[in-house]
């Protein structure tokens, strides 16, 4: 693939590359001759440390780094860990971005989460236009934040020094190696993971958490992946770019299309007492288009029938990660 051209030859860092993301930009980079460092956290690697990524940067030397570190789960996860959340990861984008600059490297590749956005603009679509016109959504505010702040410093790091970084704002990733256990999972593996479960044991009904009409727009990771490869190939901009498929997709429809890949015959049940989160998270995919000339290819049906095989295959290793 010609975008794949622009890595050969160079070094590159992926901070979280041991994660669920990371691991599938991984392997797309595996296919050109480049030198990937991955950074492992069971080495002693704590990017929440200046010190730490000061180090590491200087001694790989790297040309690009991608930065998927993150401390992040679904609405559940965020409970009681606010204070965590926002400080883990403010530090870790925070130093990053700055050591990077620091040590010369040539482009910064910055992950940014979709929850970023303002929580409270009822809109068809979310443009980047809109990206700084309102209050981030309460039940991810201490996730959203530091995301956003991240870009600000972008910023401010091109203003001051004109270091190249840009910043990729994520649609809800889903795929094989996400998070299938209780307290990290997101609304789509959480499903896949309720209603596998179900059929495994024969339940006749599984809980849907909410009232299954906010609207979400899910990215098959395999073509995340490919989509922020091709915006470090051919994108210089600061200023924030979607990544999405454009494509509104309900939570009712979302569990009715589980439901039917993994043949359960039993009855979805909405628990309305459950938050809900923001009603509408539908991105806008215009300047994608023009910017990357490509749209996301894999329909929800086919990444959901992947997503299915690769939990069947590794259940009791998914259910723990």
């Amino acid at each position: 693939m010609s975008y794949l051209k622009y890595f050969e030859g160079k070094k590159i860092v992926v901070a979280g590359g041991n994660g669920f993301f990371g691991s599938h930009i991984i392997n797309k980079l595996r296919e050109v001759k480049c030198k990937i460092f991955i950074p492992r956290t069971k080495n002693g690697i704590d990017f929440r440390r200046y010190k730490d990524c000061i180090s590491y940067l200087s001694k790989t030397k790297p040309d690009i780094v991608i930065n998927c570190a993150a401390n992040q789960g679904g609405i559940a996860y965020h409970v009681g860990k606010q204070a965590d959340l926002f400080l883990d990861n403010m530090l870790m984008g925070m130093f990053l971005l700055q050591t990077s600059q620091e040590v010369g490297v040539k482009k910064f590749i910055n992950i940014v989460a979709g929850c970023s956005y303002p929580g409270y603009v009822e809109c068809e679509e979310m443009n980047e236009e809109e990206y700084w016109n309102g209050e981030l959504h309460e039940s991810i505010f201490s996730f959203g934040f530091p995301r956003k702040a991240s870009i600000v410093y972008g910023l401010a790091l091109k203003k001051q020094f004109n270091f190249n970084s840009i910043h990729l704002i994520m649609a809800n990733m889903y795929g094989p190696r996400e998070h299938f256990n209780s307290e990290q999972s997101k609304a789509l593996a959480g499903l896949i993971k309720k209603i596998y479960e179900a059929k495994m044991n024969n339940l006749p009904t599984v809980e849907v958490w909410g009232t299954g009409k906010p609207t979400r727009d899910w990215l098959y990771v395999k073509d995340g992946a490919e989509a922020i490869l091709r915006a470090s190939a051919s994108y210089n901009g600061v200023e924030p770019l979607n990544i999405a498929t454009g494509v509104r997709i309900s939570v009712s429809k979302l569990a009715e299309t589980i439901k039917q890949v993994i043949d359960y015959k039993g009855k979805l049940i909405y628990n309305t007492d459950k938050p809900d989160g923001a009603l509408h998270k539908t991105f806008g995919i215009k300047k994608m288009q023009k910017v990357l000339n490509w749209i996301p290819s894999t329909s929800l049906e086919k990444g959901i029938k992947e997503t299915v095989e690769w939990f069947s295959k590794n259940y009791e290793r998914a259910i723990t990660y």
